[in-house]
């Protein structure tokens, strides 16, 4: 009698031992399914605001500068993703369309831009501030370096700058195309104005600064020509620059 109940009690002990064993491993295999979807959830709302910026910066952007920096830390996270997700194969194609947006060239700049809406210039705006966050957190995770940074930052200074310039070198533009020599030249002064108080230094800034140069020029041809019998042609000329470069007493062509 007392084998059977101490026989009974074993089984008693060994039942409860593997109910704790089994419950610990099921704990346990839930916890690390809990780990793996809240990594899959945190990776995939990484990569889709990486994506975003990359979409926001592609019809102004100019440069690969800042898109390199942003398509190597998209392309890293998706392939972390990998690991975590469900769908591999909707990872291994946003990987593959990726690569192959990396390798298109950015677009030209033109001194001769469409006109933005107020509304897309905001859309601008706020996309190159959270693309300036989202630089700044990537300096201080040590993926790009300070110089990089500010390399980065340089740019998207610059096309803010060339966002606030859009409407008036697109109606100076218009309206040096159809004749209206004088609201030109004014408009043109303001963009001069601009980019010499500016102290960025871009590629762009010079073409721009170049194209607004020579209309400039162009319009004010007859007093320019003049000024060759001048005793001091070149420094009449640069006072006559110079004066148009301020918005506040643009000359006015004859």
């Amino acid at each position: 009698m007392a084998t059977l109940q101490i026989l009974t009690i074993a089984v008693l002990i060994i039942i409860v031992l593997l109910s704790v064993i089994v419950g610990s491993r099921a704990h346990q295999k839930e916890k690390e399914i809990t780990e793996r979807r809240v990594k899959q959830l945190q990776l995939s709302n990484r990569a889709d605001r990486v994506e975003s910026h990359i979409r926001g910066l592609k019809d102004i952007n100019t440069d690969t500068i800042a898109s390199d920096v942003l398509y190597d830390f998209y392309l890293d996270t998706l392939r972390e993703l990998l690991q975590y997700t469900d769908d591999p194969e909707k990872i291994e194609i946003r990987i593959a369309t990726a690569e192959e947006g990396r390798d298109m060239e950015p677009i030209e700049f033109s001194p001769e831009p469409e006109m933005f809406s107020f509304q897309e210039k905001s859309n601008y705006k706020e996309r190159l501030t959270k693309l300036a966050k989202m630089l700044l957190y990537l300096r201080r995770k040590g993926r790009i370096s300070n110089a990089h940074y500010q390399a980065c930052y340089d740019y998207l200074r610059w096309l803010n700058l060339w966002i606030q310039l859009n409407r008036q070198i697109v109606q100076a533009n218009k309206n040096f195309d159809s004749g209206d020599t004088r609201v030109a030249q004014t408009l043109y002064g303001v963009i001069l104005s601009h980019l010499k108080s500016d102290s960025i230094e871009r590629p762009e800034k010079k073409i721009l600064k170049t194209f607004v140069t020579d209309r400039m020029k162009e319009i004010l041809a007859p007093q320019i020509a003049a000024m060759k019998d001048s005793e001091n042609p070149e420094e009449a000329l640069a006072k006559l620059m110079q004066s148009v470069e301020s918005p506040e007493a643009p000359m006015k062509p004859k």
